[in-house]
């Protein structure tokens, strides 16, 4: 597979990675994950915006436009033969090398690598468990895509341990925030509930996409602290980001949601939401 590393081509294993960047040693950094179809990137306006707020609030200088980043992503795309079909693209900006220690250099200079790799089908429906790792909230890290993944990480452990597709994590609080890798939604009396970004939930490009598709429907939608119980009573549930798109949430804890398949307002809101950029 053919990468881009701050301005140059070449396959995976002949790029270099400086031993002393501030993303391997200490999680410095953001990522994205942007899906490709037949060539195109999917809200990819989107995902860059969020990329250099997220930025902004860390303080970490891109010095690249949309643009170059955009001609860049489409480069790795070509390179590995990979504009037809679904394709995954990683963006990785990490605040580059500096000094030993904690202290951001004041002269950074971003690291930045792209990576793609080829994507199939998404899966029809999945199942979930609520993990025992924690989920911080309130937190900056808890608002964006650092690269510090470990909690993730270790639920995601815990649901292939279960032999489940996902992980359920719960905030400080005891309330659910997301999943491992996905925003969260519930179906309840034909409207939808989602955890707000003050309970631990990132603001996630798919969310806001779904969120606009229910508003564009009619649909009901509320941002409110979701509990077990709230779980336990939801209609339907559905997982989201932006390789999933929306997929429906059918087994929690070995227990059938709702009609254990994919339920009515998940597949309206699927529909909308597809069309939306």
């Amino acid at each position: 597979m053919i990468g881009w590393l701050n301005g140059e081509l070449a396959e995976l294993d002949t790029l270099r990675i400086d031993p002393r960047d501030r993303g391997f040693l200490l999680g410095d950094g953001l990522f994205e994950t942007l899906l490709s179809e037949n060539g195109t990137i999917r809200r990819v306006r989107r995902h860059l915006t969020r990329l250099q707020e997220s930025a902004d609030l860390i303080g970490l200088p891109l010095h690249k436009t949309d643009l170059e980043l955009l001609t860049a992503m489409q480069r790795v795309l070509a390179a590995n033969g990979l504009q037809e079909g679904r394709a995954a693209l990683r963006l990785t900006v990490s605040r580059g090398v500096g000094p030993r220690g904690l202290v951001p250099p004041v002269e950074a200079a971003a690291t930045i690598l792209i990576t793609a790799a080829a994507l199939g089908a998404p899966a029809a429906s999945c199942s979930a468990m609520i993990a025992q790792t924690v989920r911080g909230s309130g937190t900056v890290s808890a608002r964006i895509k650092s690269l510090n993944y470990l909690d993730s990480v270790l639920a995601r452990r815990e649901a292939a341990q279960r032999g489940v597709d996902e992980a359920l994590m719960r905030n400080c609080h005891g309330r659910i925030a997301e999943a491992s890798a996905a925003n969260l939604f519930l179906v309840r009396d034909g409207g939808l509930v989602t955890p707000p970004v003050s309970e631990g939930a990132l603001p996630g490009i798919q969310r806001a996409v779904v969120m606009a598709a229910a508003r564009a429907l009619g649909i009901d939608i509320v941002e409110a602290a979701v509990s077990d119980t709230e779980l336990a009573c939801a209609d339907e549930l559905f997982l989201t980001n932006s390789l999933i798109g929306i997929c429906p949430l059918v087994t929690l804890e070995g227990r059938k949601v709702g009609s254990g398949l994919p339920g009515p307002v998940t597949g309206k809101i699927a529909t909308r939401a597809g069309a939306l950029d």
